[in-house]
């Protein structure tokens, strides 16, 4: 080990490292900490776990370590609430994507309702970001084939994509996730691939591993790591790339159980944790 092209004098150090599998949180059930179908997953300024639990029809809330918190119902509504994704601004307001009403539902940490939007426009809602560069909310309509975007407060902007095989097109889309330059990454699920716009909604590149460790058949949730990793849920597997679409690895392994993963978070840590 060298500082400065000089050795350090002494004895030898010692670093060490974690890789793969660190912990599991929760198990199958109803109860506290238990959950039953969990979806989408988002990471809030406390660094606690904010989780989709879709088959208890909640968000359920732990800390980084594991510890329950807290569990957040939204009785409401006409529909049973069904989460299938959340996304939290940098205020800290809650975007659960409710895809039994077809809407985006807005609340506080505390589960109190602010607002709720896309009644109107969303066919079969499936993943939702937010931009970090000018705050519009993008929600992936997997029945409608296409990425819809509104502005926080629920304003409907516009779309893009259409059904198909094309650049541009989809087949069946689900998570999304947006860089610090705007550029949009969004997983076409039947496609078999990651389609890439810019922040004008123009269409750049996609990629598609279609071999080996990296071979992703149904791309699920898609994270970004400081705008140049991209972790994908693709299978029984998380994927690795570089934002440009060459294949890293894959950062997990046969034993690690996973059957369907959906969402995808990472932490602020460095190395960052994958959720």
């Amino acid at each position: 080990m060298t500082i400065g092209d000089q050795p350090i004098p002494g004895c030898p150090v010692i670093l060490p490292v974690i890789k793969g599998l660190v912990k599991t949180i929760g198990s199958q059930g109803s109860a506290e900490g238990q959950y039953n179908i969990a979806y989408g997953v988002a990471i809030n300024k406390d660094r606690d776990i904010v989780t989709a639990d879709r088959g208890n029809d909640r968000l359920q809330i732990t800390t980084g370590k594991g510890t329950f918190r807290k569990i957040l119902e939204f009785t409401r509504f006409k529909k049973t609430f069904k989460p299938c994704d959340i996304a939290i601004s940098s205020d800290n307001t809650y975007y659960s994507l409710d895809d039994n009403n077809k809407q985006v539902v807005v609340s506080d940490e505390n589960g109190h309702v602010i607002r709720c939007f896309g009644q109107n426009e969303l066919k079969d809602p499936y993943g939702i970001g937010i931009s970090p560069v000018d705050g519009n909310v993008y929600v992936t309509d997997y029945g409608g084939n296409c990425v819809r975007v509104y502005t926080q407060h629920g304003k409907y902007l516009r779309s893009f994509g259409s059904e198909g095989k094309g650049q541009g097109q989809f087949n069946g889309l689900w998570g999304v996730v947006i860089s610090t330059t705007g550029m949009v990454f969004v997983a076409d699920y039947n496609n078999k691939r990651i389609q890439v716009f810019n922040a004008h909604d123009q269409y750049l590149y996609s990629f598609d591993c279609q071999s080996g460790d990296g071979k992703m058949r149904y791309p699920r949730g898609i994270a970004i790591e400081n705008d140049k990793y991209v972790y994908v849920t693709a299978d029984n597997s998380i994927l690795k790339f570089e934002s440009s679409g060459k294949f890293v690895c894959r950062i997990d392994s046969d034993s690690d159980g996973l059957n369907c993963p959906t969402g995808i978070a990472l932490t602020d840590d460095v190395p960052c944790r994958v959720m």
